[in-house]
């Protein structure tokens, strides 16, 4: 490989929506051999028309068989793990879309074949790299309302404008509104600890047709005096999305229920007053970011900003709500 991350090529594996915004944005930072493997054909067609029908393959298999330098998965959840250990398997270097997996043991199984290999692999926590939530960890580094003791996100969106055939799509029926897991890693970014215990309830309460929930609360405790509360829900009509964090000497609020623009609000006890701050953005940022952050990775072999643990802890904590919400009962991790 060249020491420029711009002679990479890159494999995206599935052509739907969020596979189309990273094979645009790897065009957008410089990338110029841009593959993508799509078993569907009408998609398939459309990446053709994009990038070439000589780049463009109906299965993953013989995708991988062209020898990508990096891979970006962005297939269904249940596949994600399998074909992230194909590609570590063959060297490759891999960025896997959110939620790594859909269980924690699949997820370890990614982190050990990970170490063998020595391959560079990342989950796409694209809300790592959103210029308002940046801004926020960074004022909880420095110490800017001392010791977080609770973080509470929210957010909600109403699925079929979005996913207008969300009902025939995986969502539906697995994962349904843990799909919005980004909140509860946010959760755990912002405490700085890993989780110990966990209490939910989950369900299709909004009359959306699922068979997956359309609704979440969470509650997680850490082991040093802190706790989150998460909600996520798939039918609020006003998007929604904040996230507040209350520290012994102040609270950090972020807003960000518009796409381009993020609005923070920063309380400290010392002074006594808030300040205000409105960040214009754009959504593809945060991928441009995401993306070039892994090539970069991919060339110096630095550890990523989001590891495989990262991804799995998240997962884990999904796993331990649905469990949580079947049995009535808090889950210790």
């Amino acid at each position: 490989m060249g020491e420029d991350w711009r002679n990479l090529s890159a494999l995206v594996a599935g052509y739907g929506s969020i596979g189309r915004r990273h094979a645009r944005v790897l065009g957008e930072i410089g990338l110029s051999d841009i593959r993508v493997a799509e078993p569907d054909e009408t998609l398939r067609s459309q990446a053709a028309e994009a990038f070439g029908a000589g780049r463009v393959f109906e299965s993953y298999e013989n995708a991988l068989e062209s020898s990508p330098d990096t891979v970006f998965i962005c297939t269904p959840t249940a596949m994600h793990v399998p074909q992230a250990l194909e590609a570590v398997g063959l060297g490759m270097d891999v960025l896997v879309e959110k939620p790594l997996g859909l269980h924690p043991q699949e997820c370890q199984e990614l982190a050990r074949a990970t170490d063998g290999a020595g391959a560079i692999v990342m989950p796409a926590h694209c809300f790592r790299f959103h210029e308002g939530l940046l801004r926020a960890k960074s004022w909880l580094t420095a110490g800017r309302i001392g010791r977080v003791i609770s973080v509470r996100g929210i957010v909600g969106e109403y699925i079929p404008e979005p996913m207008p055939n969300y009902l025939n799509m995986a969502v539906s029926r697995c994962n349904g509104v843990y799909e919005l897991m980004h909140d509860i890693d946010i959760a755990i970014w912002f405490a700085g600890q890993k989780p110990e215990q966990v209490v939910a309830i989950d369900g299709s309460f909004g009359g959306l047709g699922m068979e997956a929930p359309d609704l979440v609360e969470t509650l997680i405790r850490f082991p040093d005096r802190a706790v989150a509360s998460v909600h996520l829900d798939f039918f609020e009509r006003s998007r929604h999305r904040q996230t507040e964090v209350f520290g012994e000497k102040g609270t950090v609020i972020v807003e960000f229920a518009s796409w381009d623009v993020c609005h923070l609000s920063l309380y400290s006890a010392e002074e006594r007053a808030w300040t205000h701050e409105e960040i214009a953005t754009e959504r593809d940022d945060m991928f441009r970011d995401e993306d070039r952050a892994f090539l970069e990775c991919a060339v110096s072999g630095a550890r990523p900003p989001v590891t495989v643990e990262d991804g799995a802890l998240a997962v884990a904590v999904v796993e331990a709500s649905k469990q949580s919400s079947r049995t009535g009962r808090a889950v210790v991790l």
